[in-house]
C-alpha cells in the first residue's frame, strides 16, 4: 500500500486519515496545514486521526502527532483522537508512550467522503525532524536515550544552517 494522508475539515472537526507507510516524506506539508489551521484561532470540537489502514509510521510522524496534541490541549483544552488504530500503529504508539497522551477509539467514526490527499510538495527539513523528535523525547527517559544521537546530529545541522 502506498503512503497517503487525507485531510478534511468539516463542522469544526479536523479529519486526518493515514494509509500505508506514513513517514517524514509527508510530514512537512501536514505540519504546515495543521498548524496554520490552529493559528486561525477558530475553535475545534475534535481532531480525529484514522490509523486503521496504517501499516507503519515513523518517529517523525509520531512526534508530529505529539505536537498536534500539545497544541490542541493548549488552544482547545482537548486531546486528539486516534480512531481504530491498526495493531501495528497501536504498538508503535505504545512503544513511544503516545497512547497515554491521546484518546483512542476502537469504534469507527464517520469520516467525510471527499477528503483531500496531502501530496508531498515540501521536503522534511531539519527543523521539522528536530521538533518532532524533541516532542517524543519529552515523553520518557527511554525515548531520550533512543533519539539522543539523532537529536545531536539534527541540532548540529540546524546550528550550521545560514
Amino acid at each position: 500500500m502506498a503512503e497517503a494522508l487525507y485531510y478534511k475539515e468539516e463542522n469544526q472537526r479536523l479529519y486526518l486519515k493515514g494509509e500505508g507507510h506514513i513517514t517524514a516524506i509527508l510530514c512537512a506539508d501536514l505540519r504546515e496545514l495543521i498548524f496554520n489551521r490552529f493559528e486561525q484561532g477558530h475553535p475545534l470540537e475534535a481532531f480525529y486521526i484514522d490509523l486503521s489502514a496504517c501499516d507503519y509510521m515513523d518517529s517523525t510522524f509520531m512526534g508530529l502527532l505529539v505536537g498536534f496534541n500539545k497544541r490542541m490541549l493548549k488552544l482547545m483544552k482537548k486531546r486528539i483522537t486516534i480512531v481504530c488504530p491498526s495493531s501495528t500503529a497501536k504498538g508503535l504508539m505504545e512503544g513511544l508512550g503516545l497512547t497515554s497522551l491521546v484518546d483512542i477509539l476502537e469504534d469507527p467514526v464517520p469520516f467525510p467522503k471527499d477528503m483531500i490527499n496531502i501530496n508531498q510538495t515540501k521536503t522534511a527539513n531539519v527543523d521539522l525532524l528536530l521538533h518532532s523528535h524533541e516532542n517524543l523525547m519529552e515523553l520518557s527517559e527511554e525515548n531520550k536515550k533512543k533519539f539522543a544521537a539523532l537529536h545531536s546530529v539534527l541540532k548540529n545541522q540546524k546550528e550550521q544552517e545560514p
